[in-house]
């Protein structure tokens, strides 16, 4: 099918309104002259950048950039934040500390200098100092391979060929492997894993590889979008229009149209307004699906196209744990610097066993000790909010919330409301525990659940940390789905799924099928030279 003469008719289609299609259309509009189409099923667009507002817009919260790291004036990511944006977002570095892990005897702060971070932590545990060393490199080392890898489109060797790396004789596939190997100490085992929150598994799970990810990524410390992150949209969607492209919002992709194995449009539901509930199509010779390898294998291609691992993907999914997220957003009256933050954020943990703080997420809200509860001031990190805000997030099953997914957003009934209501006010009490007076400041409330999740961005059970990262993840031959390049002809992936979760992943995930569906122009060197 030619789809260049059909009416509603463009050079790329986007699925999702995120920083990977967002990366990819500001970046093919700008260098490929690209006129693109973004549908975002969301009445907001920007998916996980995207802000919202409550009381007269008196208070706003960032649904998905709590902070992001290695934005150092030189770094590449800052390259490729300002490329796509035209440099139209400014990026506040977070003050020191920029993180406090906090445990039930200690707390730990962590600045963002490395060699600073090195040397508390050896002064912690003076007998684990070569341990502690030698990981940092290891760190750094797994962090830059798999990283070169994956921007060089290459499929990430077997995490078992890095015993070489690790100069030990033990395969080392997950994080708990290598703690094994080289440490002694259980607490520095935990104050180590703190941040596994920014990848969603704990030790016996995740892979080392994306543990390494995440650390190297905050080695240098966090930033945060001046004036919010709701800029970085705003400063592409100009970009987009200059070409002839639009984002729609409140448009659901409900099928990628397919003939002879060849992606030629979507088929779309309108959400809103006078035309709601109606369906039309728009065509491209080229589709991208931001929304996550499930969601785009199972939910949007067709199951009458042949997909020759969709039964193992499926399986993938099902056999392993997708953790999901509650966030209580929360508007204060008055500065939380009196009570003594500063912006930083805090991991609160129970235990230093954090493959036990996962296995409890389950019974916290009944009967047992909450045990994490990750606790973060927006206002406190961007200088032009106007009113100051607080979230606390913390892990509950999707099962918890399932029988409510298929009721209307805020019209979910008496007895959820009763549940959220339950839930504040378990983590608000356990937050004001630590830090006495918090719960005075608090002037407003608001719940968001993993069917809130569900139902704005289509991913499975909510979870925000798209397919899990365990090692599998990295065997392009046991795990295809993870590819950019699909089975089907002209539809490509992007996002964390491609890359690795977060906003940065998600954006390299958008970087690299920009650099594919640009063959020859090699974005990622022009880049890299700018």
């Amino acid at each position: 099918m030619n789809t260049k003469n059909l009416e509603n008719s463009y050079d790329v289609i986007f699925i999702g309104s995120g920083i990977g299609s967002l990366t990819a259309a500001s970046l093919l509009a700008q260098h490929n002259n690209s006129k693109v189409l973004i549908l975002e099923k969301h009445f907001q667009a920007g998916g996980f950048t995207h802000e919202f507002q409550r009381k007269q817009n008196k208070y706003s919260w960032d649904v998905g950039i709590h902070y992001i790291g290695d934005l150092g004036e030189k770094s590449f990511l800052r390259k490729v934040f300002d490329s796509i944006t035209r440099k139209g977002v400014k990026w506040e570095r977070m003050k020191e500390p920029f993180e406090k892990f906090v445990y039930p005897d200690k707390t730990f702060s962590v600045y963002g200098e490395p060699e600073r971070y090195i040397s508390d932590l050896i002064k912690e545990f003076p007998e684990e100092e070569q341990a502690i060393r030698k990981y940092f490199k290891d760190v750094q080392r797994t962090a830059t391979l798999i990283g070169k890898h994956t921007m060089l489109r290459l499929s990430p060797p077997p995490l078992e060929t890095l015993i070489g790396l690790f100069d030990t004789e033990k395969p080392i596939l997950t994080l708990k492997d290598y703690y094994d190997i080289h440490f002694k100490d259980e607490r520095l085992k935990g104050i180590l894993t703190s941040q596994w929150g920014n990848y969603g598994l704990p030790p016996h799970l995740a892979s080392f590889a994306i543990h390494a990810q995440v650390v190297q990524h905050y080695l240098n410390g966090g930033y945060f979008p001046l004036g919010g992150s709701g800029k970085i949209f705003e400063s592409i969607e100009p970009i987009i229009e200059e070409k002839g492209g639009k984002t729609l919002t409140s448009h659901s992709v409900e099928e990628i149209l397919i003939e002879d194995n060849k992606a030629v449009g979507v088929k779309v539901k309108t959400l809103r307004g006078e035309e709601k509930d109606t369906y039309q199509n728009f065509y491209a010779p080229v589709i991208v699906s931001n929304t996550g390898a499930y969601s785009t294998y199972m939910w949007l291609i067709p199951e009458t196209q042949n997909i020759s691992f969709r039964a193992d993907l499926k399986n993938f999914f099902e056999s392993l744990t997708s953790i999901s997220s509650i966030t209580i957003y929360l508007g204060l009256k008055d500065n939380p610097q009196k009570l003594g933050f500063q912006g930083e954020n805090h991991w609160i943990y129970a235990t230093y066993d954090h493959d036990k703080a996962f296995v409890n997420r389950k019974n916290w809200l009944e009967d047992g000790d909450i045990p994490i509860a990750y606790l973060s001031f927006p206002s406190l990190k961007n200088p032009e909010a106007k009113a100051h805000t607080a979230d606390i997030i913390s892990f509950l099953d999707y099962e918890f919330f399932e029988k409510w997914k298929d009721k209307p957003w805020k019209k979910r009934g008496e007895d959820y409301k009763e549940l959220k209501d339950k839930i504040a006010d378990k983590l608000i009490n356990y937050v004001d525990s630590k830090y006495p007076g918090f719960k005075d400041m608090i002037d407003y409330i608001e719940v968001s659940t993993p069917i809130t999740n569900e139902h704005f961005t289509s991913h499975p059970k909510g979870s925000i940390y798209g397919l899990p990262c365990v090692s599998e993840r990295y065997d392009k031959e046991k795990c295809p789905w993870f590819d950019i390049k699909t089975p089907i002809k002209n539809l490509y992936l992007t996002g964390a799924d491609t890359s690795s979760p977060g906003i940065s992943g998600a954006l390299m995930g958008g970087l690299n099928v920009a650099n594919v569906l640009m063959e020859g122009k090699n974005i990622i060197k022009f880049i890299s030279k700018s």
